[in-house]
């Protein structure tokens, strides 16, 4: 076999790998399941490195079961792979025959027939395909015994060219295949082992040193947080439904790119202080996702999210507010010295969503824009906080979603102002710059 990793139930090997070993397998142990033993080779004995990662057959199995390689799923995956070995045996078949019917009429064999007749692959298999039953019953029969208790007859059986759990492991997920196995092994069994010993000896450059399940369960949950969809925490449902109205008319492109949390589903609270505990909760539980979280660009989401911003969060989350708009540069407020509207600089004090919803949407009635009510004062950030009345913003909102709605029907005027929510997606898109 050379410099190779195996799998190991029982004493029997599997999954071998070449100068190498498959990452989804090593990250299914920890660190804590390394073992290294050194050999020195005293008493004629050969001189070595034992580098395993050992795990027991339930701990193996509850680690495939949470990353959803169920027994079921397994058992899906082996119909699948046995119909497409059947397949490519098929196709195998046709092109030697083609190949032997040229070669008898002497004519030169094409360069893609000639890779069927002298490339030993998973395909070159002469008997029937297997069913799926009778891949279980020899997955049963082999690992109801240890290695170590087979008959001569039995190990050369074991070990025959033509092996059909081999040849199948081509074709399924390495995970799938494990799963497959583990269902029909024996909890006596004790241990499932990654053996990497043969990749620490001579002509190899693995140290046993090395954390390889560390490393790959760290890739793994990069590679995760890579290709699913970005995840963004607003501070409650309302503010999710509408930006997620609004990247499809800004963004259409990012739909499925960029996820809002569904608040209403989970029946999550909302608000700025729950904002800080759902991240927090993420941050704790490990979540591998990447997210965002985006507050008010007011004085309450400001302060609500200042100890959460003075800790050392992961790189895969970021926490934000609303962008500074130029339209809430100088916009009319009111109070809490004047019953006129005074133009202000509303940015950090006053800017929850509806202010990033459009001035079509926030138009008063008798012309202008409505204006901002200064309320509550904070004395830790020593300003005051300012928002809409709530009838205001409730119609703001439902201005929102009905310009959304003629937008996606293709009755836009053209004239629709979405600055403010193309501010906060670009915001968002550009959160891990």
């Amino acid at each position: 076999m050379g410099h190779h990793s195996c799998i190991k139930i029982h004493g029997h090997q599997f999954l071998y790998f070449r100068d190498g070993y498959l990452p989804e397998l090593a990250a299914l142990f920890a660190e804590d399941d390394r073992r290294v033993t050194h050999h020195s080779g005293s008493d004629g004995g050969e001189e070595g490195t034992e580098f395993v990662y050992a795990s027991t057959v339930a701990s193996l199995r509850e680690r495939l079961q949470v990353q959803g390689f169920t027994a079921r799923q397994a058992r899906g995956e082996l119909g699948l792979a046995l119909k497409l070995w059947n397949t490519k045996k098929q196709q195998t078949d046709s092109a030697e025959a083609e190949v032997v019917e040229q070669h008898e009429a002497g004519e030169d064999m094409p360069g893609a027939c000639r890779q069927w007749v002298w490339r030993s692959s998973p395909m070159d298999w002469s008997d029937p395909v297997p069913s799926a039953q009778e891949i279980e019953d020899e997955v049963c029969n082999r690992l109801s015994r240890s290695f170590d208790d087979l008959t001569i007859e039995e190990l050369l059986t074991n070990t025959r060219d033509d092996d059909p759990l081999d040849m199948l492991s081509w074709y399924m997920n390495p995970r799938s295949f494990l799963r497959l196995l583990l269902e029909h092994t024996p909890d006596s069994a004790l241990e499932v082992c990654l053996d990497l010993s043969q990749l620490t000896g001579c002509c190899t450059e693995m140290p046993a040193t090395l954390p390889v399940a560390a490393e790959a369960r760290a890739d793994q949950l990069a590679e995760l947080a890579l290709n699913a969809p970005l995840l963004v925490l607003t501070e409650g449902p309302t503010d999710a439904r509408l930006l997620a109205e609004g990247m499809e008319i800004t963004h259409p492109h990012l739909k499925g790119f960029v996820n809002f949390f569904d608040y209403a589903s989970a029946s999550a609270e909302g608000g700025v202080s729950a904002l800080a505990r759902t991240v927090s909760a993420f941050v704790a539980a490990g979540v591998a996702n990447r997210f965002v979280a985006i507050a008010d660009n007011d004085t309450e989401g400001h302060h609500g999210l200042a100890k959460l911003k003075r800790q050392s969060l992961p790189p895969r989350c970021r926490v934000l507010h609303y962008p500074s708009l130029p339209l809430l540069d100088a916009y009319p407020t009111m109070g809490p010295t004047s019953e006129l509207p005074i133009p202000f600089n509303v940015n950090e004090l006053a800017g929850s969503l509806e202010m990033y919803l459009g001035s079509d949407a926030l138009e008063a009635d008798g012309g202008g824009l409505m204006p901002v009510q200064w309320r509550s004062w904070n004395p830790n950030l020593r300003r005051y906080q300012g928002s809409l009345s709530d009838e205001d913003k409730k119609l703001v909102q439902k201005r929102f979603s009905e310009k959304a709605r003629a937008c996606r029907a293709g009755r836009g005027t053209g004239r629709e102002d979405w600055s403010g929510v193309r501010a906060i997606i670009e915001a968002i898109v550009g959160a891990f710059d």
